[in-house]
């Protein structure tokens, strides 16, 4: 679709910015022209005021776009959204990237499945996702699991991987690659410590490899698991891990290159099994290979010791095999980061993402006429 079909979209929301799934999107549609509004406030305020700085600055604003988007999380946000959209005659497109009921409920534990708190979430997917004249979903595996667990009608989603950000994580920067000087085999792993990232999987693999010694495990940040995680590194001693922490988005792509392997998601849950997190797509664009957990959503987007390395999912046996071999196998590493990062950068850069959603967005029309 040619990029003029929308000229400008308007980011709807209390969304924080420089969230990866949402600024590589707005960066890739700036890439290929197209404006984008800001109506947002923070996400720290909450429902009425929240609702009404939202619909004062939408109604305030000059209005030149015709689809609405809302981000990543902003599922309170739909119901606003739709209704200003109806009123002035707008497409409304939401991004959940997750499912509140999936991830508070199933994947981290915060109240029970029949709980009140279990219902408040499930009904808030359920009207969000049911609203927007478009959902979008980061992998087929996600696309059904709305379709089928909250009645998304199948015609209304479409599939728009993350994607990464080509001018940070790219694996042809000749500055950050002759940086590179760690003497160790160095096994990266960056993130929030979700149960779905499974580190302790990680650790458990770590202490299998410790008597490698040239091998060191650096995990970098911190969350919910961190305090377990933790404690299972200082109880069996593993010297061969450092937790480090938090480093900022600019700062990752020199970790990536000082690495040796990366590592994506290795947890159990359900909600692993639908995700190709961040970290996998950032690893592979610097030319990394990444090893994680087998599942739907990976094999969707990557073949098996050709882009990537998939293991069985909750298996620190496994794992370490696999660390281990890439470790004696200096030419499977090369070639397979090198296959990586061809790969994500012809399909998966900004403008690739960008370029989709425009033709998902070319087929609602320029004229709002309903469900």
């Amino acid at each position: 679709m040619p990029t003029g079909a929308l000229e400008s979209i308007c980011f709807f929301g209390g969304f924080e910015t420089g969230y990866p799934r949402s600024d590589v999107l707005r960066k890739g549609l700036e890439k290929h022209g197209v404006t984008v509004h800001m109506c947002r406030t923070s996400p720290r305020r909450r429902g009425i005021v929240r609702a009404v700085v939202l619909a004062f600055r939408y109604l305030t604003m000059k209005r030149p776009f015709r689809v609405i988007y809302v981000p990543e999380f902003r599922h309170k946000d739909v119901p606003l959204a739709y209704a200003l959209a109806r009123l002035t005659r707008k497409h409304l497109v939401f991004d959940p990237l997750v499912s509140r009921f999936d991830t508070k409920i199933l994947d981290r534990g915060d109240a029970e499945r029949g709980s009140v708190q279990a219902w408040h979430n499930r009904n808030l997917d359920r009207i969000s996702m049911r609203l927007p004249d478009m959902v979008l979903a980061d992998t087929r595996s996600h696309a059904d699991y709305y379709a089928t667990e909250f009645g998304v009608p199948a015609r209304r989603i479409r599939i728009l991987p993350v994607g990464f950000d080509e001018d940070l994580f790219d694996y042809r920067d000749d500055e950050l690659n002759a940086a590179v000087g760690d003497p160790m085999f160095v096994v990266l792993f960056f993130g929030n410590y979700l149960p779905l990232h499974g580190v302790d999987v990680i650790v458990s693999a770590a202490e299998m490899l410790k008597g490698f010694d040239e091998i060191r495990f650096d995990l970098i940040g911190r969350g919910q698991t961190f305090p377990e995680v933790e404690e299972y590194v200082r109880a069996h001693g593993l010297t061969n891990v450092r937790l480090l922490p938090r480093v900022p988005m600019a700062s990752l792509p020199a970790r990536i290159a000082a690495a040796d392997v990366c590592l994506g998601v290795f947890g159990r849950t359900e909600k692993a099994g639908r995700v190709v997190a961040n970290k996998v797509y950032q690893a592979m664009a610097m030319g990394r290979p990444v090893i994680t957990a087998d599942c739907p959503a990976a094999r969707e987007n990557f073949a098996d010791s050709k882009h990537i390395c998939l293991v069985t999912a909750g298996d620190p046996r496994g794992l370490a095999e696999k660390i281990r071999h890439l470790y004696k196998d200096p030419d499977a590493r090369q070639r397979i980061g090198e296959e990586a990062a061809r790969w994500v950068h012809e399909r998966y850069t900004s403008g690739a993402v960008a370029r989709a959603f425009l033709e998902y967005c070319g087929e609602l029309g320029h004229h709002r006429d309903g469900h």
